[in-house]
Order: structure tokens, then C-alpha cells, then sequence
């Protein structure tokens, strides 16, 4: 009789164990679901701060070559 109370105190001390350790497992999963969420947005915004300095970076550009023909015309006269 003692051993059978042994027994299923120490499985009962094993389950809680498992039972902390999932809780705590859901708590970081859930923390780093969050944290991904976070990082989806911030990636989002850094490719749109890119693709608008590609945007003005193409308009330099263009703005630079119509300088440049501006004055390769005069320079050519």
C-alpha cells in the first residue's frame, strides 16, 4: 500500500512537472509569435523604405542624366 502511494505520488509530481513545462513552453511560444509579428511589420516597413529610396534614387538618376545632356548639348555647340 505505501509503495502503491509512492508511486503515484511520484507520477503525480511527474505530471505536474510536465503540466509547468508546458505552460512555460506556451508562454515562450507565444512570446515568439509575437516577437515574429513584430518582426513581419518592421520587415514590411524597411521594404517600403527601400522601394521608395530606389524610387528617388531612379529619379536622381534620371534628373542626372538630364543635367548631364543639358550640358554635353552646350559644351557640343
Amino acid at each position: 500500500m505505501f509503495e502503491d502511494n509512492a508511486i503515484l505520488t511520484t507520477l503525480s509530481d511527474k505530471v505536474n512537472d510536465l503540466i509547468t513545462k508546458y505552460d512555460e513552453l506556451c508562454k515562450t511560444n507565444e512570446e515568439l509569435r509575437n516577437e515574429i509579428v513584430t518582426l513581419k511589420a518592421q520587415n514590411e516597413a524597411k521594404s517600403n523604405q527601400i522601394m521608395r529610396l530606389e524610387e528617388d534614387l531612379d529619379k536622381k538618376n534620371t534628373e542626372a542624366d538630364d543635367v548631364m545632356r543639358k550640358i554635353e548639348a552646350v559644351l557640343g555647340r
